[in-house]
């Protein structure tokens, strides 16, 4: 069988990079089509032709599940080089960013931290398109670090956690610090002047951390009864989110531990009150996701923003 001429062999190789890259990311021909726009079909008969042409197996196939071979994984590895700078190239060229960027955030934290933050950053890339959704996660003591999202779904996500996304990649944003506040009119009914006179008043708990007051009276060596740390009597009211928690305490339903960045608007305009020193959790808020989406130009432009920006 004679070869294909040189400019034909190139071509077949450059029309099936994309397909290759993204069916090695998603690990499915079928969400690699919608991706690129294309029919299963169409992006199935690009990688056949070049296997043909190449005369190696890219990925094998059982069923609807494709599963890429080594040598499919170095030319996809190259691909995703290629079209990174072909990408980058384009971006110098045209002077903005295009197309879209999804971001998945924790409730509470998109809500009171990244929401109005967000406008900075698009004023800055009109052109691209940005997606926020929600992302739920569950932080009880065996499940510290979640990761319950797609992360082929989804290009960055905010959350909280120890560190432990392997084998995502995680860039530090924020290390919790929580400080206990409450409202001016709060802190005036109740008399409270020290932070252990918080133990006398109602407090506002968070259902996933349901020890957090403890820990916090235990960093702090606050004494809430006579030789003893321990908070009694418990919280009366428990939300499963800071924003809800934020909300109780505006309205004087009750003190709160909260993370500090998520309030210093709140602090800096009096609505909340401070009642004593920080306490650092040892946890961190940080930006997760895949390296290869970490490594497209709309979402190493947020990540840069977002770290310029804390």
């Amino acid at each position: 069988m004679q070869n294909p001429p040189q400019g034909a062999s190139d071509s077949l190789i450059l029309a099936a990079l994309p397909a290759i890259e993204a069916a090695a990311r998603l690990g499915s021909f079928t969400r690699a089509a919608q991706e690129l726009g294309l029919t299963q079909g169409a992006v199935s008969r690009r990688i056949q032709s070049l296997e043909s042409h190449l005369g190696v197996a890219l990925f094998t196939r059982q069923g609807r599940a494709v599963r890429i071979t080594t040598d499919g994984l170095r030319l996809a590895e190259s691909a995703t080089a290629i079209l990174r700078q072909i990408e980058t190239t384009r971006l110098e060229l045209s002077g903005s960013l295009t197309g879209a960027l999804r971001i998945g955030v924790l409730p509470s934290l998109g809500g009171l931290w990244l929401a109005p933050r967000l406008q900075a950053f698009t004023q800055l890339h009109p052109a691209l398109s940005v997606s926020v959704s929600t992302v739920d996660a569950d932080f009880s003591a065996a499940h510290k670090d979640p990761v319950n999202w797609d992360p082929s779904l989804l290009d960055i996500v905010l959350t909280w956690g120890y560190g432990g996304w392997t084998p995502l990649t995680a860039i530090s944003l924020f290390r919790e610090e929580m400080i206990a506040v409450c409202s001016p009119d709060f802190k005036s009914q109740h008399g409270i002047e020290a932070t252990a006179d918080l133990w006398t008043a109602p407090r506002l708990a968070h259902t996933t951390r349901p020890n957090a007051w403890d820990a916090f009276a235990e960093a702090r060596s606050i004494a809430v009864a006579p030789g003893s740390t321990v908070s009694s009597p418990p919280p009366q009211l428990a939300f499963d989110h800071f924003y809800m928690i934020r909300e109780g305490a505006l309205a004087g339903s009750g003190s709160a531990l909260l993370p500090a960045f998520l309030i210093a608007d709140d602090i800096a305009r009096g609505i909340l009150l401070q009642t004593g020193p920080a306490w650092s959790t040892g946890a961190q808020y940080a930006a997760v996701g895949t390296s290869t989406a970490f490594g497209r130009p709309a979402a190493k432009a947020f990540l840069d923003w977002l770290v310029g920006s804390t």
